[in-house]
């Protein structure tokens, strides 16, 4: 009997010292947590600088949350999303799916870049992604913990956008705001990973539709050295053209 309730204190006091370092180490849990899922949705490498949860409010912020760029391109990141506010409903704490009142981020930063084989980096995390143009809402598959979002919202970004056959020269667009409402609540709740791969998609989007207003689709699937080359045998055209008008006048002098 004595051997049993001996077993059965270490046993609790395993648990306990267990339930101590999920609770003391929850922020990082999270923050490993995405990523993991935004790494494996992006295929690229995503990165957190913090995560702070206040579980008793229901309130957590994510600052530093920078999504990487697809190789062959110059800038590490092709997202820095800025400061992230999320509001939990307590209640589902326990519960799958859970319930998020609503997730703001706030001024992102975005690098739009078109290299010197004429590829976009948005292009290509969009192929890495699998998103086809009529994606527009995430499903939901396994046991994994899945999640509602209620209000999901960006706003105050800003993308940079630089172009290989431009010299790198760097313009600058206001992004318009994002708003997504009730996220995973038809399939009856979205994992991390599809979240990441929704979100991701609504921003590939908006930075397309901004940028497009530049004028970068001519850059797109054209090598710098095409336009380099274009633009030199602009310039001999023009001094041939030139060359045979001086003829011409010449001629008119009998010279």
């Amino acid at each position: 009997m004595k051997k049993i309730l001996i077993g059965i204190i270490v046993l609790v006091a395993i648990v306990v010292t267990a339930l101590m370092f999920v609770w003391s180490n929850l922020d990082g849990i999270v923050k490993d947590a995405i990523q993991t899922y935004g790494s494996e949705a992006t295929k690229t490498q995503v990165s957190v600088s913090k995560v702070n949860l206040e579980l008793e409010s229901g309130k957590a912020s994510i600052s530093g949350l920078n999504v990487g760029n697809p190789k062959g391109f110059t800038d590490p990141n092709l997202f820095e999303l800025g400061n992230i506010t999320v509001k939990i409903d307590t209640s589902s704490i326990n519960s799958n799916p859970i319930i998020i009142d609503k997730i703001m981020i706030q001024s992102p930063s975005v690098v739009y870049e078109i290299n010197k084989d004429g590829l976009s980096n948005v292009d290509a995390l969009k192929k890495n992604l699998g998103i086809k143009e009529s994606d527009s809402s995430a499903s939901s598959k396994g046991e994994e913990t899945k999640m509602i979002i209620r209000k999901l919202v960006v706003q105050g970004g800003k993308a940079k956008v630089r172009i290989a056959a431009l010299g790198g020269m760097e313009q600058s667009v206001n992004l318009p705001r994002i708003q997504l409402k009730d996220v995973g609540k038809k399939s009856g709740g979205a994992t991390a990973a599809e979240v990441a791969k929704l979100l991701s998609s609504k921003m590939i989007g908006n930075v397309k539709s901004s940028v497009a207003k530049l004028g970068v689709g001519k850059y797109i699937g054209k090598s710098a050295d095409m336009f380099k080359n274009g633009a030199s045998s602009a310039i001999n055209g023009a001094s041939d053209a030139a060359g045979a008008v001086g003829n011409k006048i010449k001629g008119l002098f009998g010279k």
